[in-house]
């Protein structure tokens, strides 16, 4: 497999959504998700399924607290078209098809997200604005961490997706843990085809 063979699926949602459980459940599907990965003091979502080395230019170029942009913006469009290149590298040599990607402030990046990848397949993964407030709470989290945060996210998201008409599969959270056929379109939609005992580890990841 060549490193051009490997495609991207980009998992888009505001912190506290459960987009961490969609990228772990598309990592035990078999995508390659960019490790080392960023962890967290939540004992529930001890590993964020997030690119240590992603997160880290990311939070040097948007604020994560104004979800503004930094004096330092620009060095995303230098830093992720060479990074992108050598984890699809990394994910062909050890024999998977497909990365995810998932950190909430990709969707202020898009532009240069998408002028890389613009066959990337795109996961939208939502959640009631009042679930993810009590879960910021429950944390004791920032507010661009809870509903305000989800606000814009989420805006910068569909903005982006709805002028640019790109398609993409948008995942509801609560039914995403208890409904299989839902898991399933998912996984038909961004192509991603994993053997039995993947699907077994992924199910059981979500338990």
């Amino acid at each position: 497999m060549q490193a051009e063979d490997v495609k991207v699926i980009l998992v888009l949602a505001s912190w506290s959504s459960g987009s961490t459980s969609v990228a772990g459940y598309l990592d035990k599907c078999g995508a390659y998700s960019c490790p080392p990965h960023v962890h967290t003091v939540d004992e529930r979502t001890p590993n964020a399924y997030e690119p240590r080395e992603l997160m880290k230019v990311l939070t040097l170029c948007i604020d994560e607290n104004t979800l503004q942009p930094t004096p330092r913006a620009d060095a995303f469009g230098i830093f992720f078209p060479k990074w992108i290149m050598v984890q699809k590298m990394k994910a062909a040599e050890a024999g998977h098809r497909f990365i995810v990607l998932k950190h909430p402030l990709q969707s202020f990046v898009l532009p240069v997200i998408m002028s890389t990848l613009p066959d990337a397949r795109v996961v939208v993964v939502s959640r009631p604005f009042e679930k993810i407030e009590a879960t910021r709470a429950r944390r004791s989290w920032a507010a661009s961490y809870g509903d305000w945060g989800a606000r814009q996210v989420y805006g910068a998201t569909y903005t982006w997706l709805h002028d640019n008409s790109y398609g993409y599969v948008c995942v509801p959270y609560e039914r995403f843990r208890s409904e299989a056929a839902l898991r399933s379109e998912m996984l038909t939609y961004v192509g991603l085809q994993p053997t039995p005992e993947q699907q077994a580890d992924a199910d059981a990841f979500l338990k």
